[in-house]
């Protein structure tokens, strides 16, 4: 293989490889469709906490405290969660992670944010720590679904 230099010209794609192509693969839109809507809740989490934390009467920067923890927990969480799934599959985890996820969010929107700081704060990590692993989720049915094993 050739030393890459600055001056290399890119390899040129496969030209069959189109967009539609690879929509068409067998199980590609299915992983993109589950990927997208796993995203969501994901994604509206921190925006969510932003709002009930100023609505109740917090701060602003309470507010964004809120979010960025539940942002940082999440972010942490999947290197964890990701091993536990190598270990016990993906059911046993991402389906008690999703139901605990989903249980502290609700209680969370029962709880005056402001008044309660420290146990919004609390179920905030807990939700955060136990979101969806998606990315192991997704790695692990690419490889499924392109044979591999």
């Amino acid at each position: 293989m050739p030393p890459l230099t600055l001056n290399a010209r890119p390899a040129t794609a496969d030209p069959s490889l189109t967009p539609g192509a690879v929509l068409a693969s067998p199980h590609v839109t299915r992983l993109l469709t589950g990927t997208l809507l796993g995203r969501l809740p994901n994604a509206m989490a921190p925006v969510a906490l932003a709002l009930a934390g100023t609505q109740s009467g917090g701060s602003l920067s309470f507010a964004g405290a809120l979010s960025a923890l539940y942002v940082l927990a999440s972010a942490l969480s999947p290197p964890g969660k990701s091993r536990l799934m190598d270990r016990l599959g993906q059911i046993r985890v991402s389906g008690p992670a999703v139901l605990i996820n989903a249980t502290s969010l609700l209680v969370l929107s029962a709880v005056a944010v402001a008044d309660q700081a420290a146990l919004a704060t609390a179920l905030v990590v807990v939700a955060g720590l136990c979101t969806s692993p998606l990315e192991a989720s997704l790695m692990i049915q690419r490889v499924q679904a392109s044979g591999g094993s």
